[in-house]
């Protein structure tokens, strides 16, 4: 299960990295854009205009640092050759499908098997979070078995 696991962190990484050179980029037209209104503009218009940038420059940079820290959680994840409980970097099956423990992705499909990406502190991470085989954990008015922890 290793390979399968590998593949699914790595197709992880690569989306963080994806939202993180997207976040960068628009940081930099932002940026760029609030530089280029200093030089055209004048009076209200140009505070007005450099304010909104600014706010635009801060919320992509909480959205940075978010990235990044999935990022770090993501490159922490050692896989155990077996697991006795569901924790962060597991592969829980259950009667509903399977679920990834590492962070907040949604629905990922890796070699024609979907998987959702959660994060243990998620509703249904929270519910899966050290669960063990045969546990049966109730989400949204549904019951779930697990059926293995890999």
């Amino acid at each position: 299960m290793f390979p399968l696991k590998e593949k699914l962190l790595a197709t992880c990484l690569q989306l963080i990295q994806n939202q993180l050179s997207s976040i960068t980029a628009s940081i930099k037209e932002a940026q760029d854009a609030a530089n280029e209104d200093t030089k055209s503009s004048a009076g209200d218009k140009y505070e007005t205009t450099r304010a909104m940038m600014q706010i635009e420059i801060e919320n992509l940079s909480k959205r940075l640092a978010t990235a990044q820290q999935q990022q770090q959680i993501l490159q922490q994840i050692v896989f155990q050759p077996h697991y006795t409980l569901a924790t962060t970097g597991a592969v829980v099956e259950t009667s509903q499908g399977f679920y990834f423990l590492a962070i907040g992705l949604g629905k990922l499909t890796i070699d024609s098997t979907d998987f959702f990406v959660v994060s243990p502190q998620s509703p249904i991470g929270a519910k899966l979070y050290q669960a063990k085989v045969n546990d049966e954990v109730l989400f949204n008015g549904k019951k779930m078995t697990i059926k293995a922890i890999w």
